[in-house]
């Protein structure tokens, strides 16, 4: 990356933007969006929650959650229900296949910031998770955790 010469040192020097480089990275890799992933991890971990949850939650745009969720649906992982007590609400809930895609693209994930941070050793990738989190003002030791856990 660094003999790349789209990443001007004006840029550079901000780390949000060598952040979010590494982001666009590890989605490159992936070949697809992470965004479906993120419905299903946070439905899969807070259950039966509206499409506007899910958009105010992950900072998705309304519309955008509606499309995610209807591929999402069509593709048998998640599932959409009339609220009872609102019926202009839908509740979303993540479906067994949903869970099982939900544990493969985690295992992509991993692999693909695993090439993307090859740079880095263990330690520093762990150190660049704890930061990362400390600067979302997360518990940084959720990087620990999280990393065993997730299954």
């Amino acid at each position: 990356m660094s003999d790349d010469p789209s990443h001007p040192p004006g840029l550079l020097r901000f780390p949000t933007y060598a952040l979010g480089k590494l982001h666009k990275a590890v989605h490159a890799e992936m070949g697809m969006s992470l965004r479906e992933h993120w419905v299903l991890v946070y439905l899969e971990e807070y259950a039966e929650l509206s499409q506007q949850q899910v958009s105010t939650a992950l900072g998705i745009d309304r519309s955008e959650v509606v499309r995610l969720i209807d591929g999402l649906e069509r593709d048998g992982l998640v599932v959409r229900t009339r609220d009872a007590a609102d019926r202009r609400k839908y509740r979303l809930t993540v479906t067994k296949a949903g869970r099982a895609e939900r544990r493969r693209t985690d295992d992509m994930i991993e692999a693909a910031a695993k090439r993307v941070l090859r740079r880095l050793d263990d330690d520093e990738q762990r150190t660049l998770h704890r930061l990362a989190l400390k600067a979302l003002g997360e518990d940084p030791s959720l990087s620990d955790r999280n990393r065993h856990s997730a299954r």
